[in-house]
């Protein structure tokens, strides 16, 4: 009698456990909306749009644009961040208080990026060349974000192979 209520117990809490387990995994992929993408801007010379999976690099003499398609999992990694630090409640553009002490940096550059999910846009950026620490600060979770998204481009094999861009910035 013991052992059957043991048994019990043990398949009791495998069941909860273990399809629960199951259910979060598959809630994010049901999560992310069929209309989701994004485009990020680094500034400079390069961006990208999930939509169209196009990778565009700027150069003296002109554009060079290739088809880079990110996996299931890298857009639900990237969805599950966006949630994470609540991007939809992120300002449009972060600034400095007029009270805190400026970093002026040359040279600068706009970080972006603009999310499209269920029938919203929302852009956010970041401008490095006029900030502050606490700008930064509040920032971290979009700039993380961003980092992010580069970080998982730039290991594609077709971006690697792109020569760098010829723009120098000093």
């Amino acid at each position: 009698m013991r052992q059957l209520r043991i048994i019990s117990i043990v398949f009791i809490l495998f069941g909860l456990f273990g399809f629960q387990s199951e259910e979060s995994s598959s809630k994010v992929i049901q999560e992310i909306p069929s209309d989701f993408y994004f485009t990020i801007n680094n500034g400079a010379t390069d961006s990208y749009n999930s939509q169209y999976n196009s990778f565009y690099r700027d150069y003296h003499d002109g554009e060079k644009t290739i088809k880079v398609e990110l996996t299931r999992e890298e857009k639900e990694r990237i969805y599950e961040f966006i949630i994470r630090v609540k991007f939809f409640e992120m300002p449009i553009l972060f600034e400095p208080n007029v009270n805190d002490t400026i970093w002026i940096t040359n040279p600068s550059f706009q970080k972006s990026i603009v999310v499209f999910a269920n029938g919203n846009k929302k852009p956010v950026s970041y401008y490095t060349g006029h900030t502050s620490e606490m700008n930064e600060k509040k920032a971290k979770p979009f700039l993380d974000l961003y980092k992010m998204i580069w970080e998982i481009l730039y290991k594609k094999e077709e971006i690697q192979e792109l020569s760098k861009s010829d723009y120098e910035y000093k």
